[in-house]
């Protein structure tokens, strides 16, 4: 998921001090009081979900049990055996169906954790007052440029929900686009059987010809590709330098697109 934005903010401050290039500033109370209440009710959320996939499994499974016990006590123990597994697996379908027709409860805490962080970055971005401004989001992640004044701006889990403004030519070391590829293969396989006739030669014998069997197999193939923009970034020379990564999914156009704004900010084109 994408989001970006832009703005002009008045007026322009154009530098940080020489000795701390690197800003980091909390976020608002207001955020942080609410990003901790939506974790948290992920966590319930989650949990209750947890628990009622292991009902739907552990339901049958006891049922399958029981019969299965019932049968052994009146001495049908082989029997008892095929019947406990027939009666599990339709306790099992039926599980199924039930859960089919209710549906998986949804967790709409990401969405809501995405509408808080936009909502922050939209607060605190304007109130730089470094320029010309824009940014853009993916996921929960949010990095932006200032032009004017040459700084790189990220909000997001990496620096803890902390704000990160960068002095881009003291600071950015390198920027680039990480192409992953992972390929995934399905294969099928379908079993055709032609007509059998049967032979008498008397009343009693029968003979079942051998009849055609036609087998087709089938594989699809799935690529997945993901661009994901690193910058490396050095607070001050000689200290370690740290990444950060903002992942694009499959919109390399607009991976590169950041990619090549943030070097010009930073002065490396």
């Amino acid at each position: 998921m994408t989001g970006s934005n832009f703005g002009i903010p008045r007026p322009i401050s154009t530098g940080v001090p020489a000795e701390q290039p690197v800003l980091l500033t909390h976020a608002a109370s207001t955020f942080l009081d609410a990003h901790a209440r939506i974790v948290a009710a992920s966590k319930v959320i989650k949990a209750k979900i947890d628990k009622r996939e292991t009902r739907m499994v552990a339901v049958p499974g006891l049922i399958a049990l029981a019969t299965l016990l019932y049968c052994v006590f009146h001495g049908y123990i082989v029997s008892g055996f095929i019947l406990a597994a027939i009666v599990g697996f339709g306790a099992l379908c039926l599980a199924g169906m039930v859960s089919a027709v209710i549906g998986k409860p949804t967790d709409p805490t990401p969405a809501q954790l995405i509408a808080i962080g936009v909502e922050e970055v939209k607060r605190f971005v304007p109130l730089m007052n470094r320029g010309r401004y824009q940014w853009v989001r993916r996921d929960y992640d949010f990095v932006g440029v200032f032009p004017d004044t040459g700084f790189i701006y990220y909000f997001g889990p990496t620096t803890r929900w902390q704000h990160l403004l960068m002095a881009g030519r003291q600071t950015v070391r390198q920027v680039r686009v990480n192409i992953t590829t992972k390929t995934s293969q399905t294969s099928t396989s379908t079993t055709e059987h032609g007509r059998r006739y049967a032979v008498a030669p008397t009343r009693n014998v029968a003979v079942l010809s051998k009849g055609k069997s036609t087998t087709t197999h089938q594989t699809s193939t799935t690529t997945h590709t993901s661009h994901v923009l690193e910058i490396q970034y050095q607070a001050e020379q000689g200290a370690a330098p740290a990444w950060l990564s903002v992942n694009f999914g499959e919109d390399g156009r607009l991976a590169e697109d950041w990619r090549l704004m943030i070097a010009q900010t930073a002065g490396l084109t």
